[in-house]
């Protein structure tokens, strides 16, 4: 499996919103910290926002901040936010259909990984990042 620069930019941008959960958080100060680009960034954003993970604030100290506790958000939701579907699995299983019929093995063995993914990344929260952040 592997993560897409969006989803990993996705998940630092979460990641940093909750380190700072009660502020509005300009994306200048994210993109700064972390060498991403401001458009990027506020791609990641406005997906994020479209599904209510984020909100945002124009103006004088405006920016972004989570749009539910981080405890609330999962990993498998920042994913889905970005991709536009349920991503994670695609990087597992691909699109691959069997020509022969629909329950051949290499099907069932990718469906099987895929949806062992998405069960365990989704009882991934964001709050887990920022608190094993401490213990590094």
């Amino acid at each position: 499996m592997k993560l897409t620069r969006q989803e990993e930019i996705a998940l630092l941008f979460a990641s940093e919103l909750a380190r700072q959960q009660d502020v509005f958080v300009p994306l200048s100060d994210i993109a700064g910290t972390h060498g991403v680009s401001v458009l990027f960034l506020k791609k990641i954003a406005l997906c994020l926002k479209k599904h209510q993970l984020v909100i945002s604030r124009e103006g004088l100290n405006g920016g972004y901040k989570l749009g539910r506790k981080p405890e609330d958000i999962s990993a498998w939701d920042i994913f889905t936010a970005v991709s536009g579907k349920s991503s994670g699995t695609e990087n597992v299983s691909g699109n691959f259909k069997c020509p022969l019929h629909s329950a051949c093995l290499p099907q069932t063995i990718r469906l099987l990984i895929s949806e062992a993914f998405r069960r365990y990344v989704s009882d991934v929260t964001i709050d887990q990042f920022v608190k094993s952040e401490k213990h590094i």
